[in-house]
């Protein structure tokens, strides 16, 4: 099962501040907490400290 995930990135890599959200579908793996997956994918992909992606909404 797929959770679509609602997301907002506060700062770039450089840790200037930036104001992006959007939002991605993530595999549910059972035991595991959705919120540090989706944070530790996004942190990679967008090359951003995983402290400046806020989780907004999680609809399943």
């Amino acid at each position: 099962m797929n959770v679509k995930i609602h997301y907002r990135i506060t700062q770039d890599r450089a840790g200037l501040p930036q104001d992006y959200s959007g939002a991605r579908y993530f595999p549910v793996v059972e035991g595991q907490a959705i919120e540090d997956i989706a944070k530790a994918l996004l942190a990679v992909d967008y090359q951003v400290p995983a402290s400046s992606i806020e989780i907004g909404r999680i609809e399943h």
